[in-house]
């Protein structure tokens, strides 16, 4: 049965049919349906919390049922048994029996979007054409690097604005996750990886040395991704009241990050030092924020750590950790719609 839940402030309406939502479960080492989101959704990405050292799984619809990566992994994308996820059904998902997401006595997490009920369009914006599917302020691309090493090529987002962050994943071999964010210092070069705690780096052969547009993002061949190869993105725009993209500096003692918004989910990452992807969430804990989960690992839920808050305007730091001085990170947040 699932634990999942939608949350709303008291006298406050749900925003738009945006489709952001987080389930908790138990697993059963059998098949179970997980309900309780209030839509279908599209990106589907689990996390056993337990002392268990699972893998991240990421499941979306445009890639299909069973199919799975991981943003602790280098890893090509798998097509696994239907153990796996099974289905995107109306009001969550099911699963099979595999430990990773549904072991007896383990207890998951699952953060999940909604994009176009897997219907996927054909997107010539590019340089070259995309498979897209995208809703207001997310969208999933998929695309093949097609030129020889280092080839610079556009695809279309299909967003409608310029993205916020990206995520970059090659699906037929093995690589890493290219992450870029609106507020690097150079937007046309700078880059993070997903699945590393490594500082931000820049090369004019990650992003094709070009920021993305309000229509197109570009990645170079045989360094985003390998030459040939296929690749997912998952595209993030900004949406007033339901999802926020920024950075803050450090100060070393309290302060509050205003997004305009009460976050349902913040992932945060210092990018001028080492550092995991920190994910903390409304579902799993209240105030203050003492469960962490770090998307680059595949570590157990951390607790004890009770400096962070989410408030009405968006989170807030009551001491220097996470908020070093001197030290910079990127956010990610979002509101449960």
């Amino acid at each position: 049965m699932s634990l999942g839940k939608r949350l709303f402030s008291e006298g406050e309406a749900p925003l738009g049919d945006y489709g952001f939502g987080i389930v908790t479960y138990s697993g059963n080492s059998s098949t179970q349906s997980i309900t309780g989101l209030g839509f279908q959704p599209d990106l589907v990405w689990i996390k056993e919390r337990g002392s268990n050292p699972e893998n991240h799984n990421w499941y979306d619809s445009s890639r299909g049922v069973r199919n799975f990566i991981g943003s602790n992994s280098t890893a090509a994308n798998v097509f696994g048994s239907t153990s796996r996820l099974t289905s995107f059904d109306s009001d969550g998902f099911t699963l099979g029996a595999d430990n990773e997401i549904n072991d007896n006595g383990s207890t998951y997490v699952a953060w999940c979007w909604k994009a176009n009920g897997g219907n996927t369009i054909s997107n010539a914006d590019g340089t070259n054409t995309s498979t897209v599917q995208a809703s207001t302020g997310f969208s999933m691309v998929q695309g093949t690097a097609s030129g020889g090493y280092p080839t610079a090529n556009s695809f279309g987002h299909g967003l409608g604005v310029t993205p916020a962050m990206i995520f970059v994943k090659e699906t037929s071999g093995i690589a890493g996750w290219s992450a870029w964010h609106k507020s690097y210092t150079n937007t046309a070069q700078n880059y993070l990886n997903l699945n590393t705690n490594s500082p931000i780096a820049s090369s004019q052969y990650v992003w094709g040395n070009s920021a993305p547009t309000s229509s197109v993002f570009s990645i170079t061949d045989g360094w985003t991704v390998n030459v040939g190869a296929t690749f997912i993105a998952y595209c993030f725009a900004e949406v007033s009241g339901y999802s926020a993209f920024g950075s803050y500096a450090g100060n070393g003692s309290s302060q509050s990050i205003n997004i305009g918004f009460q976050p349902d989910l913040v992932i945060l990452r210092k990018y001028d030092d080492n550092q995991d992807w920190m994910i903390w969430d409304s579902v799993r804990d209240g105030n203050p924020k003492s469960l962490r989960l770090e998307a680059n690992n595949t570590d157990a839920e951390v607790s004890g750590t009770t400096n962070i808050n989410f408030i009405s305007t968006g989170f807030e730091f009551t001491s220097s950790y996470y908020n070093d001085s001197g030290k910079n990170s990127i956010y990610m947040a979002f509101k449960i719609t």
